[in-house]
């Protein structure tokens, strides 16, 4: 399910169809513990009791992108299509997570052709020590792309330097919060996240960028791995678009299922409205095509949105004119720009 950032609460926990096939007892002793040291005995705390960088275990080299993962909670279990890495620090935990969230590194992957992502894989990727200030900016939005519920707060209260309040976006943009950075503190709180689709893709390319940086590939060589490796993305980058809010209004991906309008209208769907400064009208059947020369106004689609507590929810969903496409090429250059300037990079 596509889960809408803006409108979950809280303390949101996303349902899951699997169940345990046992009693809590046995469940809770099944849980592995983290080996400490080299030794089978030397064990430490279960591996629930951590944050821990979990992925998808089956790839497809081919498929838009390879490594697809998120920062799993304490208390929170998997089943064994995931892969989960715990550390003995959250420093680490972050920093390994954005550079595994990076293009350049599921570059990597898509290049050893695997379909299944096993831990001798993680252990061979070529992480940078000692990243310094770059590390610091991967590992800001790391938290901002993750912390979007209550039970980040310890992830975010530990990790949390008055640094962060001292970075900013690449780039000048009403659909980024100009003082999104400035207004971070060490408390956890709702609008530490980024939740609009526009300001998440923007910390991705940034985090391209950064992982860039730390690596020593040049902004020619990242242009590259994108046009060569990343066919599928790509195609879909090229005709997803982005309301005035920074709301996916149109996209093709295959993976955003029910997100946004579809591209020709149906008959029989008549869940839309438009509100321009000439014509007011609801109940109407609309498509990408019908709408996406709007230059003010808002379109709107009323969903029955089944991913929140207690049930299906009835709510609408606001697409703001004007309507516009991203450039990821451009916005790469602009954010190697800035950011070789500001880390002092010679690239």
């Amino acid at each position: 399910d596509c889960i809408d950032l803006t409108a979950i609460p809280d303390d949101y926990l996303p349902r899951t169809n699997y169940v345990p096939d046992c009693g809590d007892e046995e469940y809770q002793r099944r849980i592995p513990r983290v080996r400490l040291g080299e030794v089978e005995a030397d064990l430490g705390k279960k591996v629930t009791a951590y944050f821990r960088h979990v992925n998808r275990r089956r790839v497809g080299p081919a498929s838009e992108r390879t490594l697809s993962g998120s920062i799993m909670p304490p208390h929170v279990s998997y089943t064994n299509s995931c892969l989960a890495t715990a550390f003995a620090d959250d420093e680490t935990l972050l920093e390994f997570h954005g550079i595994c969230l990076s293009l350049p590194m599921d570059a990597y992957v898509k290049m050893t052709a695997t379909g299944d992502i096993y831990p001798w894989l993680l252990s061979s990727f070529p992480i940078p020590r000692n990243m310094g200030p770059v590390g610091r900016s991967i590992r800001l939005r790391s938290l901002a792309l993750n912390c979007l519920t209550v039970h980040y707060k310890m992830l975010w209260e530990s990790a949390f330097t008055e640094e962060y309040r001292t970075d900013s976006w690449t780039r000048t943009d009403p659909r980024l919060a100009a003082d999104f950075f400035k207004d971070l503190n060490s408390g956890w709180k709702r609008t530490c996240a980024l939740r609009t689709d526009y300001e998440r893709r923007q910390a991705l390319i940034e985090i391209d960028v950064l992982v860039s940086l730390a690596l020593g590939l040049t902004l020619d060589e990242l242009i590259a791995l994108y046009c060569a490796q990343f066919p599928v993305m790509r195609q879909y980058e090229s005709d997803t678009w982005y309301d005035a809010n920074g709301r996916i209004v149109f996209t093709p991906s295959k993976g955003l299922t029910g997100v946004g309008l579809p591209r020709k209208h149906r008959r029989d769907d008549t869940e839309y409205g438009l509100v321009t400064p000439k014509r007011t009208e609801t109940g109407l059947a609309l498509g990408w095509e019908d709408v996406r020369h709007l230059q003010d106004g808002f379109v709107t689609r009323e969903v029955l949105d089944d991913t929140l507590p207690g049930g299906p929810v009835s709510r609408v969903i606001k697409y703001q004119a004007p309507f516009s496409r991203c450039d990821r090429e451009k916005d790469y250059r602009t954010a190697f720009e800035v950011l070789s300037s500001r880390f002092g990079s010679s690239n």
